[in-house]
């Protein structure tokens, strides 16, 4: 139970690896939706390289179509 509250708080903590800085960013922002997380500035401020926000955008908006819904009563 503790591993998985730190596996929680890092997500939500905004961690980011190097392998997150040197993936295509389609992918990271598709990850990232389907785990409802927009972290585009996160990996902006933390990366070394450039980050294509227009293609994290991209696939964070088909990452969070992915997301299931709680249905409305």
């Amino acid at each position: 139970m503790r591993n998985a509250l730190l596996v929680l708080a890092a997500l939500l903590g905004g961690c980011v690896s190097a392998a997150d800085c040197a993936s295509d960013w389609r992918s990271t922002g598709q990850r990232d939706g389907r785990l409802g997380a927009y972290q585009a500035q996160l990996y902006v401020s933390r990366c070394p390289g450039p980050v294509d926000t227009s293609r994290y955008d991209e696939g964070w908006q088909e990452g969070s179509a992915q997301r299931p819904r709680i249905a409305a009563f």
